[in-house]
């Protein structure tokens, strides 16, 4: 008889549970709750992205289906769509920020080289009437393609640089989604809030560089895409994580971004 943990409580003996802990006392995150933890919160939310749920009503059904094995898991018992959805939109967001950033580091430390320090901005659209009386026309001279551009912005604290930099570095945002999309299936958001969305991109990055650390400290010779489609697929089963990653075979495999594509780590 197997009597190796499951694969998802493999996986999440590679973080470091007193340091979210920590940030988790810092913001009083779990002040009042006698259930459904900020840990229970975040393991739920990446369980959802290695197995690929596209809503939270579809991360309930799957754990539905797994409901004995939750305690197991990491999770706790009381795992639903209302606990899930209330949490997303009320806890707040820094707890897992803080957190990202912090497993971002460490996976730099192990990994070494990183093309994006994860300054996020979430950008949206609105109509006329929702923007601010007063705009500021800032009209920036680049030398280097002997062009001007003119922008509108209404911050006003800043530099005619700072607010061109700034405008070009949007691109960069867009490729940061496109990579999300494709590495970590946020094909959209699970809740509708600022605090709900800006929960479930934490929750990505701590997923993804929760991958870089696997791969760092099982020295896996395997690509990012490889570990995430093998993970996506084994996560309640009960096989040790070496035997795992050597045993199953992959064909016709290449990583799923281009040359323009973003990358949080060079392999």
């Amino acid at each position: 008889m197997n009597k190796e943990k499951y694969v998802f409580a493999q996986l999440i003996s590679f973080l470091n549970e007193d340091k979210f802990r920590r940030i988790v006392n810092k913001y009083q995150g779990n002040r009042y709750i006698k259930h459904f933890t900020c840990w229970n919160q975040l393991l739920a939310l990446m369980f959802g992205q290695l197995s690929n749920r596209e809503s939270l009503r579809d991360l309930i059904i799957a754990l539905d289906a797994h409901h004995s094995k939750c305690y197991h898991l990491g999770m706790g018992k009381n795992v639903s769509k209302s606990s899930l959805a209330r949490a997303n939109q009320d806890r707040d967001y820094h707890i897992f920020e803080e957190y990202a950033y912090y497993l971002v580091n460490e996976a730099r430390e192990k990994r070494k080289n990183v093309l994006s320090d994860m300054a996020i901005e979430l950008i949206g659209f609105y109509p006329k009437q929702y923007y601010p009386d007063k705009l500021r026309l800032v009209r920036y001279w680049d030398e280097e393609q002997k062009r001007e551009f003119v922008f509108l912005t209404n911050a006003m604290h800043i530099s005619a640089l700072q607010v061109a930099d700034l405008y070009k570095n949007r691109w960069q945002v867009e490729l940061f989604f496109k990579w999300l999309k494709q590495h970590l299936k946020i094909k959209k958001f699970w809740g509708t809030t600022e605090n709900a969305v800006r929960i479930q991109i934490y929750a990505a990055i701590c997923t993804y560089c929760l991958v870089a650390i696997i791969q760092h400290d099982m020295q896996l010779g395997r690509s990012t895409y490889e570990v995430l489609q093998i993970l996506s697929i084994s996560l309640t089963d009960k096989t040790h994580l070496r035997d795992l990653f050597d045993k199953t075979i992959f064909q016709n495999d290449k990583e799923r971004f281009g040359p323009n594509g973003p990358s949080l780590f060079n392999f």
